[in-house]
């Protein structure tokens, strides 16, 4: 009786919803619960409009002025070196990029909406990259943000930022001001953000695996949303959140049906859903770009052709949905040097991952329309990042192409996968035994490109 009441509710609170309330999911896979003896981090970056996504590999620079502007306008002190980092900019967004640093410093974020009303912040799209800019571990990355969130407070409503290394996975829930709390992923573990924070009760004691700001708990207080007369310890989740976001239909069955195909139990839609858990086997990248590229198959909320041209444009958004802007799956190795972000342009249930190299030195001129040096300064312009105001970039492409499966998805999609596992086979294989994987990543991206556009002639 419960489901069928939350299946009802998930179904009604389906006339509000509009399409920027999906933005993003992530899997963090502690690095014994992976096959490869490393941490695992697989992001579907969600995002949507007319919008171009550009690949930029930034060298460790040393920095000439003392100050960094921020896109506000506003002023903050600069550290006079800066580590390298492969960028993989949404163009148009204040909170779509993701960047890999010379350390192996991972970061990736999911939308979650908090009921913070009154605080104010400077950071927002700058946030991200002055972390990538001076991290030297995941939990580095954490201390590193708490600075910055601190001094100059976060100007979004919330956010959870996924902070990783090879080693460790920290999960960073930020609320606009300078409110926060991290928590580390279990090395045996696996856990899941789709768009609500997933943090519930903290132990500000085990300072090992959690992290907050100095007054949490008494500004919860504060503020009504934790009554420390009811009994129940203090809990981030439902303090925090937008009450509404906790049960949302973009939320629940993505959070539901990734937990589902990873761990060693069945989960059911209520009650709330694990922080983390235990997964059925350790886990490989395969099994993660399963998950992305996944429209709850084989559950009560599959599409069937019969109602929908696709399963990207159903009623209750999937994990690989309509504003699926890229895929991607962090593989760690024993040299950092070897890190492999393996990356699918739009729906990963279309396209294959090709390996992109944390070593390479650029990425073929046909994934940027910029160089990275003026990229801030265009970055903002939804008129020169548009589809059509790039034909030859390699993403216009592959949205093209992109496009042409998902307006006959039942009849061409068998064909699609056909490409996608053959090629991505291929490009493994290449990868794997290849003794200069920057050179050959970066070949492979250009054969990719190459290959897409012939496919469209």
């Amino acid at each position: 009786m419960k489901r069928i009441t939350l299946l009802i509710s998930l179904l009604l609170s389906l006339l509000t919803v509009t399409a920027q309330q999906i933005e993003c999911y992530t899997i963090a896979v502690g690095k014994k619960a992976s096959a490869t003896g490393h941490v695992l981090v697989a992001h579907n970056e969600d995002d949507y409009g007319n919008l171009i996504v550009n690949i930029h590999r930034v060298p460790r620079i040393h920095q000439q002025s003392k100050v960094y502007t921020l896109v506000s306008g506003d002023t903050i002190a600069q550290k006079e070196y800066t580590f390298g980092y492969l960028w993989f900019e949404t163009t148009q967004q204040n909170f779509g990029d993701m960047l890999v640093n010379d350390n192996g410093v991972t970061i990736c974020s999911n939308a979650c909406r908090s009921r913070e009303d009154t605080a104010t912040g400077l950071l927002t799209y700058d946030f991200r990259r002055l972390v990538a800019q001076r991290a030297l571990s995941a939990r580095h990355a954490v201390m590193v943000a708490a600075e910055l969130l601190q001094k100059y407070g976060y100007g979004s409503s919330g956010r959870t930022y996924c902070f990783a290394d090879s080693g460790e996975v920290w999960l960073m829930a930020v609320v606009k001001g300078r409110h926060w709390v991290a928590r580390r992923v279990p090395d045996t573990a696996v856990a899941i953000v789709p768009n609500y924070y997933t943090i519930g009760e903290v132990n500000l004691s085990d300072k090992q695996n959690f992290m907050a700001s100095p007054d949490l708990i008494d500004y919860a207080i504060k503020r009504g949303w934790y009554d420390t007369t009811s009994g129940k310890p203090f809990n981030f989740r439902l303090a925090y959140s937008d009450q509404a976001n906790l049960y949302a239909p973009w939320n629940i069955p993505r959070h539901w049906s990734g937990i589902n195909q990873l761990a060693d139990r069945e989960y059911g839609l209520y009650p709330t859903l694990p922080f983390a858990f235990k997964p059925y086997k350790k886990l490989d990248k395969h099994n993660l770009m399963g998950v992305l590229s996944s429209h709850y198959e084989g559950t009560d909320f599959e599409t069937h052709r019969e109602l929908h041209p696709n399963p990207h444009r159903a009623l209750i958004n999937r994990i690989c949905n309509s504003g699926t802007k890229f895929s991607t799956v962090v593989e760690y190795s024993d040299n950092i040097k070897n890190t492999i972000v393996w990356w699918a342009p739009l729906n990963p249930c279309i396209n294959p991952y090709i390996p992109i190299a944390l070593s390479i030195a650029m990425p073929p001129k046909e994934y940027f329309a910029h160089p990275w040096t003026e990229t801030l300064k265009y970055h903002f312009d939804k008129e020169g990042n548009r589809f059509e105001d790039n034909p030859e970039l390699a993403f216009s492409l592959f949205h093209a192409y992109t496009q042409i499966i998902n307006d006959n998805y039942w009849k061409e999609i068998k064909k699609a996968q056909k490409f996608r596992d053959e090629y991505g086979q291929q490009v493994e294989q290449k990868i794997y035994s290849a003794n200069n994987k920057a050179r050959t990543s970066v070949q492979i991206m250009h054969d990719f490109y190459l290959r897409v556009k012939k496919m469209q002639r």
